[in-house]
């Protein structure tokens, strides 16, 4: 399971050999499979839809794929159900595939684009969504395909994915350690194995990173809402952690209905020691969940969702002729929760929220801002989360 082999313990296996060349076998068989699908998978039309699809990604200098996982399921089920049961291991297999397939059906290339970028896998599905609250410790490591509300986005910071160490002491270089993706970070060796006669022997905790000899990728951090629909009656909404990195960040910002599709993951529990300095220790044996995403769907349908098409001139002329009469305030706040009785104050005061105002300059030079915020007060079952 994801997180519990971080522990700062290593070890030489001499007998480990067959068995990890055993699995690189199968890695590679995985990978020349992904790669005849992207190569011969077509639809209806005989159109090469993911052969197609990279070349214009390459064009329009996009370096993602999203891949349809029932796609892959008529291709070849058995490496489709090895995706959903262990998409830690063979995403990263199915990035390289894409790369290598893009590299051969772009060539020849302009000089100066001889090297080729690496291609993020985004997946969708059209299984049915699972619940927040039905997501359990079984589906740990598994993709998993959940419908919430975006509540928080971090900023764009940025993670290692490949990092060098050099020992303090010997100065030792330890190059291109891969760093698996999502909130865990990366253990530092405790001791140093070189070993040079007639030096003594490195301290303990001798190796620093090396920051410019790193390679990082852009990620964000969202906090997930559960739909109100899906809360039981008189219970709070439960929220999940979501990690999102490359070409996935900035995709949503809160306030959006989405479908993630990630893998159900685990990250160590800290707290603070009393009497310690503020310092953290993790909790043996106890996870956190959160959700690498590795798909989004953002949902615009439904009512009160936004619309992306353009005003026709006929509805131009209708919010003129609205904008005219002198009860619009009274019907834009009407039209607020129809099917909630009364708070008609509330209501003209989240019309008011809704529109926003205009930024004002005082002549005294005092500034007043147009964004207008809300405070609700009173007793419980009033509608206030309704509202």
């Amino acid at each position: 399971m994801e997180g519990f082999d971080d522990a700062g313990l290593f070890f030489s296996d001499n007998f480990g050999d067959e068995q990890q060349s055993a699995g690189q076998v199968n890695l590679k068989a995985v990978k020349r499979k992904f790669k005849e699908f992207l190569r011969q998978f077509h639809e209806g039309n005989f159109n090469y839809k993911y052969r197609d699809a990279l070349k214009r990604q390459y064009n329009l200098r996009q370096n993602w794929l999203e891949i349809n996982i029932e796609d892959l399921a008529s291709f070849d089920e058995n490496l489709a159900d090895k995706l959903y049961k262990q998409p830690t291991e063979h995403l990263p297999v199915f990035e390289e595939a894409a790369k290598e397939v893009a590299d051969e059906i772009t060539a020849p290339r302009p000089e100066g684009e001889e090297h080729m970028e690496d291609i993020q896998i985004l997946l969708n599905s059209d299984a049915i969504p699972t619940s927040l609250r039905n997501v359990k410790s079984e589906q740990v490591s598994r993709l998993v395909k959940i419908p919430g509300i975006v509540v928080s986005a971090s900023g764009i910071r940025a993670k290692a994915i490949q990092m060098s160490i050099q020992c303090r002491s010997c100065r030792t270089v330890v190059p291109n350690l891969p760093v698996r993706p999502g909130l865990d970070g990366y253990v530092l060796p405790r001791k140093c194995n070189t070993e040079q006669a007639g030096r003594p022997k490195c301290p303990l905790d001798p190796y620093f990173i090396m920051p410019d000899k790193c390679s990082c990728v852009d990620f964000q951090v969202l906090k997930l809402q559960e739909l109100n629909d899906s809360i039981p009656q008189g219970e709070m909404p439960r929220h999940l952690q979501l990690y999102v990195d490359r070409y996935l960040c900035e995709r949503v910002v809160p306030g959006n209905r989405v479908i993630i599709l990630g893998v159900f993951s685990i990250k160590k529990v800290s707290k603070s020691k009393r009497g310690g300095g503020g310092k953290e220790k993790s909790i043996v044996g106890v996870r956190a969940p959160y959700m690498r995403v590795v798909g989004i769907q953002v949902d615009n349908g439904g009512a009160g969702k936004s619309i992306t098409t353009s005003a026709t001139p006929e509805d131009e002329d209708l919010f003129r002729r609205l904008a005219a009469s002198p009860d619009i305030y009274e019907r834009l706040a009407k039209s607020i929760a129809p099917s909630i009785f009364g708070s008609a104050d509330i209501k003209k005061a989240i019309t008011c929220l809704l529109f926003g105002g205009s930024r004002k300059r005082m002549p005294d030079g005092l500034t007043r801002r147009g964004d207008i915020n809300m405070l609700l007060l009173g007793d419980p079952g009033t509608a206030k989360s309704q509202l």
